[in-house]
């Protein structure tokens, strides 16, 4: 009968086969590697200086001949309207809209835009007045021609929504307190 390896010495040897293989793998990719090495550009050194390119020079330039144009002009203090200005103007109102709601005890939190049901009645109904529907359709119109607007006409459209919704305010806090 032959003597059988034990089951440690057949695992020492597949660890030292898989070590041999795995070094010899290692050292052909060096090799490999490192021909192509060679092949690569060389890098500067950080000491050295790259090449230096060739100097292009410009004559300076005259102010004598420069014209400015002042309605283009855009000064530091001048407010800068964004595109989120008139969105931030709509979300303040009708924040106090609502808090005047609130403070006539008109407010419900547990509805969609948090006015009591008798409140938003009251609303749809001025809402319906001519005066009013002219008013909502000039602000529409208005927040359309928002993008499109340079600084100027976006103050002017800022102003005139503000007063809107100061006018629509001021009937809501009247339609509002004749509810209680």
């Amino acid at each position: 009968m032959t003597p059988q390896p034990s089951p440690t010495s057949r695992v020492r040897l597949g660890l030292l086969l898989g070590l041999v293989f795995t070094l010899g793998v290692v050292l052909f990719g060096l090799r490999f590697l490192g021909r192509h090495a060679e092949i690569a550009t060389p890098v500067a050194k950080p000491t050295e200086t790259p090449p230096a390119r060739r100097q292009i020079s410009a004559m300076p330039r005259s102010s004598a001949s420069l014209k400015l144009d002042e309605s283009k002009n855009v000064w530091p203090d001048a407010p800068n309207l964004r595109l989120k200005v008139l969105a931030d103007l709509n979300k303040v109102k009708f924040a106090e809209i609502q808090a005047l709601a609130e403070e006539l005890g008109c407010a419900d939190k547990s509805r969609l835009f948090g006015f009591s049901d008798s409140a938003e009645k009251a609303s749809g109904e001025m809402m319906k007045e001519p005066r009013w529907k002219q008013l909502g359709q000039e602000l529409e119109t208005l927040e359309e021609s928002w993008p499109e607007a340079n600084q100027e006409e976006r103050q002017v459209i800022l102003d005139r929504t503000s007063a809107g919704w100061d006018q629509a305010r001021i009937e809501a806090r009247r339609r509002l307190s004749a509810l209680r």
